[in-house]
């Protein structure tokens, strides 16, 4: 199984959390935790309204809550500011090549989308269920490091 922290967007997010959901159930895939957001024109973003405020799901689902707390920036902030510098060399990258801008950038200014972290053996099997819809994965263990070792 590869675990990822997968974007969808181009779909109604809800009907995308009803298809993981019923993939988790199945056994098809596990679903960690999801969150539905949404990004202003001005490039906010925020959590839909029953994922509650960004710390109480941050200490339901720490894990996708630390991604999606830090994406609670402005888009402007995220992908140019210095919460994707790092003093231990991610600046040697660029916003787009790490794995937190890359999820940054596929929330859509003035979309939704959904944000999850899955495990998942077969990722075709999401990509054929949300046919239509666009997916943007990354490893989560890219992500992760990202997190922890204070690159973001």
């Amino acid at each position: 199984m590869t675990e990822n922290v997968v974007v969808v967007t181009g779909a109604d997010p809800r009907a995308a959390l009803d298809t993981l959901q019923a993939l988790h159930e199945a056994g098809s895939l596990e679903l960690r935790a999801a969150a539905v957001v949404r990004r202003d024109a001005d490039g906010h973003l925020s959590l839909d309204h029953e994922a509650g405020d960004a710390v109480s799901f941050a200490e339901r689902h720490p894990r996708l809550g630390a991604v999606v707390t830090l994406l609670l920036g402005p888009l402007d902030t995220l992908l140019f500011g210095n919460q994707l510098v790092s003093l231990f060399g991610a600046s040697e990258r660029t916003a787009e090549e790490l794995a937190v801008g890359q999820v940054a950038q596929a929330v859509p200014a003035g979309g939704e989308a959904l944000i999850a972290d899955v495990d998942e053996p077969d990722p075709g099997l999401l990509d054929a269920k949300l046919a239509g819809a666009t997916l943007t994965r990354r490893p989560y263990s890219e992500v992760e490091k990202e997190l922890g070792n204070g690159s973001v």
